[in-house]
């Protein structure tokens, strides 16, 4: 098989067509049979190149998408309002990768639970802010995702991105290599009673049919796997054990992410820019009104997180309410026995794990846009986490604090497409997943921006 070029309308060849470049504008890509002189074209299809495309967020998800649309042929730019890449939700967050074991939040047994959590916050979910009424209609829809088939449609899409987001995770970590505390140590969440590890075994089956291995263990297995639960004063019944689960530093990993898109493909990244305005014209989205500046293109994606309702003002059929669930972490310095495995105590609802040199606990779902830090909650998850690992870090030692927004929808599936114009397109609503579905949630964006933009 040989090359082959054409250039506006001549054509030098040899035997087969592998890439081909009309007047500058289109990178084609045709299947010929040559036979003499006559060519007979089998397939041509194309994307027209040097199109630009503006990327709100410079979070995971927007640095996921940036990376996409580069590798595609875009020009791309990143407009982020903080100084650096990842330092909102992607920040510091629990750090899991759970692709094969996650769940939608909304279901029957959230709402039992609910009068307990109101009557003991210490639960980690604080729901006091919904019955605020700007918060009614994202809490009514959210009560109607509470069913037993809507949590199982809405695990299985979380699924079936999550599947497509590994594969994509794992061919970027093969092609760069870089540093980001990753490590496949898998994760036991652990249950308090009998009750609670038979109902968790049962979500474990029905996830199963989509991928991935689980077991249950008993308390002496959990133990035995993870010997930082030797000292605990923590009921422990027995625990679900996920055998591929994978941990690693978000925020590192934006960092490097972000580099590699300046360098490799020249992608612009506009930080402390605050877009305030998206200017249109009829159907079309004609710039980004900026605290500096107007800022052009061809295609805008919205990638904001929480903030993304803000900047979508038009319906469309993609569009849900959402609302930031606030999260906590506390990361300190490993002690005698730091813990191998990433560790959920599912009825203090938090996470502990090791990131490289450093112990992260991580926890609460809190119904608030409030971003301030409350002591009482960094207390607590110091206490939850000694007394079920007292020697896994050093607690005496001043914690790195971090709190942020988890951008929530109704149904736990981010909104993805096309949002109220024709060149503008939404990648948000992420919630806790944000990681684990990034690479998914950008490819399934290309492929929708593509099936508008190709030209065949």
């Amino acid at each position: 098989m040989s090359a082959f070029v054409a250039r506006s309308g001549h054509c030098y060849f040899y035997n087969i067509v592998i890439f081909i470049d009309l007047n500058d504008r289109y990178f084609m890509v045709f299947l010929l049979y040559f036979y003499g002189k006559r060519i007979v074209i089998l397939k041509q299809a194309g994307i027209k190149k040097n199109k630009k495309a503006v990327v709100i967020g410079a979070g995971i998800i927007g640095l996921a998408t940036a990376l996409r649309l580069a590798q595609s042929g875009f020009d791309v730019s990143v407009i982020e309002q903080k100084s650096n890449p990842g330092t909102g939700s992607s920040k510091a967050n629990a750090g899991q990768l759970l692709y094969d074991r996650i769940s939608a939040m909304g279901s029957p047994g959230f709402l039992r639970s609910l009068p307990k959590t109101i009557l003991n916050p210490d639960q980690g979910v604080i729901v006091n802010q919904l019955l605020k009424p700007n918060y009614w209609p994202w809490a009514a829809s959210f009560i109607g995702q509470c069913t037993t088939k809507a949590w199982q449609e809405n695990t299985q899409n979380l699924l079936m991105i999550a599947k497509l987001s590994r594969r994509e995770m794992a061919k970027f970590n093969k092609q760069y290599e870089i540093d980001f505390n990753w490590r496949k140590p898998g994760k036991l969440i652990i249950y308090p009673d009998a009750k609670a590890l038979n109902a968790a075994a049962l979500s474990a089956k029905f996830q199963q049919q989509f991928g991935g291995e689980h077991q249950v263990f008993s308390k002496e297995q959990c133990i035995e796997y993870e010997p930082a639960l030797r000292e605990s004063s923590q009921k422990i019944f027995g625990a679900i054990y996920l055998p591929d689960a994978e941990v690693g530093d978000c925020h590192k990993f934006c960092q490097n992410l972000a580099q590699i898109l300046i360098d490799s493909f020249g992608v612009e990244i506009k930080y402390n820019t605050k877009v305030e305005a998206i200017e249109h014209n009829n159907d079309q989205v004609r710039a980004l009104r900026t605290d500096h500046g107007i800022i052009n293109g061809d295609l805008f994606i919205v990638a904001t997180g929480s903030d993304a309702p803000t900047l979508l003002a038009k319906n469309f059929p993609e569009k849900q309410p959402a609302i930031g669930i606030k999260g906590i972490s506390v990361t300190y310095p490993l002690g005698e026995t730091p813990p191998n495995l990433s560790v959920t105590d599912a009825a203090g609802k938090f996470v502990i794990l090791r990131l490289h040199d450093q112990v992260r606990v991580a926890g609460y779902a809190i119904f608030s846009d409030n971003l301030d830090i409350n002591p009482t909650h960094v207390q607590r998850l110091e206490q939850k986490a000694r007394q079920l690992m007292p020697k896994a870090a050093n607690y005496d030692a001043s914690p790195e604090i971090w709190t942020g927004l988890r951008p929530q929808t109704p149904n736990d599936c981010p909104m993805i497409g096309r949002a109220g114009y024709q060149n503008l397109y939404v990648n948000a609503g992420h919630g806790s997943m944000g990681w684990m579905l990034a690479f998914g949630s950008a490819q399934i964006l290309l492929d929708k921006i593509t099936e508008t933009n190709t030209e065949a």
